[in-house]
């Protein structure tokens, strides 16, 4: 059975800002880099690793406040009948597997896109959360969607949590050049393409990190700071403080 999406915009906005806060306190900072988003008002599809309790939360954030975009999301359908606050805000889902029930899925996702502005889906190919460095396995509703949608722009979003000089951890998102359809492709053949161009922005986001180089990355939220930042701004200056003053 399809469960649809019965978003409330004011309760969205509340829980977007209520998933900002919460990366506030749990990140030392967010990082976008990579391709712009695509602009204009039509639809487009993002298709990510996933790798984090954190990623829902990033993606809403990323698709409400970074990218400006209408987002919606598709969740199991147990969950989703147990956690009905989520049809509220973006997802949606179906309460059975079969292929009937993806073709169902598939055809209210087009709608959904179709049906307003600027609306993006945010897709984790994977269907489950696996280890971040584990070996990326989608599956075909990506390119099912992908299919029924063939004008979305689909956006390939790289995700990696580091921890490196900060007391908390870092997140750095790389979005990738658009993927081309072609016609010819069976699902299972875009499935395989979409699998091999992810691995692709994932070992550039890691080259990035490994080099350092994130001059073409931008902050785009200050989170907590580290105890080591908060010394230096207080009692790490009071000699220099007294010294001046001698």
């Amino acid at each position: 059975m399809l469960l649809p999406a019965r978003k409330i915009p004011p309760l969205e906005r509340e829980y977007a800002l209520y998933g900002r806060r919460l990366l506030r306190a749990a990140f030392a900072r967010p990082w976008v880099g990579g391709m712009p988003w695509p602009s204009g008002d039509g639809p487009s599809l993002a298709f990510l690793n996933h790798s984090a309790w954190w990623d829902p939360i990033l993606t809403l954030y990323l698709s409400h406040d970074v990218f400006r975009r209408d987002g919606y999301g598709i969740m199991h359908g147990a969950q989703l009948e147990r956690y009905l606050f989520f049809r509220r805000i973006c997802c949606f889902g179906v309460s059975t597997d079969g292929l009937e029930h993806v073709r169902a899925v598939s055809t209210y996702a087009a709608r959904v896109l179709r049906d307003g502005r600027r609306r993006t889906l945010w897709l984790f190919p994977q269907g489950e959360l696996l280890p971040t460095r584990a070996p990326l396995s989608f599956r075909s509703g990506a390119a099912r969607f992908a299919r029924a949608v063939p004008e979305a722009p689909l956006m390939p979003v790289a995700v990696r949590y580091e921890f490196r000089a900060e007391q908390r951890p870092e997140c750095f998102v790389r979005v990738g050049e658009a993927v081309t359809l072609d016609s010819r492709e069976t699902p299972v053949q875009l499935t395989r393409r979409l699998e091999h161009r992810l691995r692709q922005e994932l070992a550039l986001l890691d080259g990035d990190l490994e080099r350092a180089t994130l001059t073409h990355y931008r902050t785009v939220l200050e989170g907590t700071r580290s105890l080591h930042t908060l010394y230096d701004r207080t009692l790490g200056r009071l000699p220099r403080l007294r010294q001046g003053q001698g």
